[in-house]
């Protein structure tokens, strides 16, 4: 199981996050500014967030290995697709269908996982899931970069489409058939005839229901803070980089990812650390990273730059494995529903602080940017919920 959640992990952020690097290629290309040019990524993570709100629900009805294997194999053929867009527009919206296509797999692994993992191994196993998706998201980013420069930014969507494609396929064939429900809903209610009004406005009053726990919606936005500013820190940091003082090309800005070893590091020993010092201290401490990294990357130097960024690295992968996995542990039953709802607010979260993160980028620079990262991490301290009793 550990090694077909790492293909599908791979093929997932690798497709999401491959064009990242990219991000300055397009205002000189398309003629579009910073801003626009982050809708590249922003679409993708807005319409994958739209898309798990649909999944959540269509997760419990439908086998979900062959939900989460359709889900890469189809985003993968659409980023295939994307090389040959004949413009900016449309390729935005080969962008955006890329998102929706993706929602399979991000929705339902954290509650996949937690269905067939024993509860006390669950914050260490999410960990190395996590930590499997990070390597595909630098590996992509990484790829990405080396071969612009010298094939250019469309064969690079192409060629990624069709790695990423290789491992949909082999997810699925590697994937265990067996599926341990926890919280199954009876055979006779799974048919497509589930999806009547009725069923919807019971589905209505679930979510509903979840953003009145005292607990869960501060998770929520926890994830959404987190993978916010972790974006908005990478995208602009492209950016940076390829212009005075550093003026790197892309191949050498692209190995700013190898950062991401550090959080695939992390990610794992959130498990250990949370039965240490508990969960709520776990989830701050890995907040403060991200505070004590936008301050630490404002000089222009590259140490300074690869010490800030190591540390929101951290805290990011941390942080998320965190956040996730007590999201599982604190829904029960309602697991598939809440993951789907954290996951939601995590790539809204990616989407609205990419793109704004634009202007911030266009009218204050580097100092904008940390300044944004500074604040939001800051507020979300404050939201950090207060340490769950044993029942939580």
């Amino acid at each position: 199981m550990s090694f077909a959640f790492f293909l599908a992990g791979f093929g997932t952020f690798a497709l999401i996050y491959d064009v990242q690097p990219l991000l300055p290629e397009f205002p000189a290309d398309f003629g579009v500014a910073p801003a626009t040019a982050s809708l590249a990524l922003s679409l993708t993570t807005i319409m994958l967030a739209a898309s798990m709100l649909v999944v959540g629900r269509v997760s419990e009805m439908v086998n979900r290995r062959n939900l989460m294997s359709a889900s890469v194999i189809v985003a993968s053929a659409i980023g295939v697709c994307s090389a040959f867009a004949p413009g900016w527009h449309v390729f935005l919206l080969l962008r955006a269908l890329m998102g929706l296509a993706l929602g399979g797999l991000p929705a339902v692994a954290l509650a996949y996982l937690s269905d067939n993992v024993p509860s006390e191994k669950v914050h260490g196993t999410v960990g190395l899931y996590i930590a499997g998706t990070a390597f595909g998201g630098m590996a992509g980013r990484l790829l990405s970069g080396f071969m612009t420069g010298h094939l250019g930014w469309r064969q690079t969507s192409g060629v990624v489409g069709a790695i990423c494609l290789v491992a949909g396929v082999l997810f699925y064939f590697t994937l265990p058939r067996n599926d341990r429900r926890h919280a199954a809903t009876p055979r006779g209610e799974l048919g497509l005839g589930a999806l009547s009004l009725d069923s919807l406005g019971a589905l209505a009053r679930r979510f509903a229901a979840q953003w009145r726990d005292p607990l869960l919606p501060k998770l929520f936005i926890q994830g959404g803070v987190l993978m916010g500013c972790f974006v908005v820190t990478y995208n602009y940091l492209c950016f940076r980089l390829r212009q005075a003082p550093f003026n790197y090309s892309e191949a050498r800005v692209s190995l700013i990812f190898l950062l991401f070893v550090f959080g695939m590091v992390a990610s794992p020993m959130c498990g250990r650390l949370v039965q240490r010092v508990g969960v709520a201290n776990v989830l701050r401490a890995t907040l403060l990273c991200y505070t004590a990294g936008a301050l630490v990357s404002i000089p222009d130097t590259l140490a300074t730059v690869l010490a800030g960024a190591t540390l929101i690295t951290i805290g990011f992968f941390a942080g998320h494995a965190t956040a996730g996995a007590w999201v599982n542990q604190r829904a029960g039953a309602g697991k598939a529903i809440a993951s789907a709802q954290y996951l939601t607010v995590y790539y809204i979260g990616a989407s609205l602080l990419g793109w704004s993160g634009g202007y911030a980028w266009q009218y204050l620079h580097w100092a904008g940017v940390a300044a944004l990262v500074f604040a939001c991490s800051l507020a979300a301290v404050r939201l950090v919920p207060a340490q769950p009793k044993k029942a939580d």
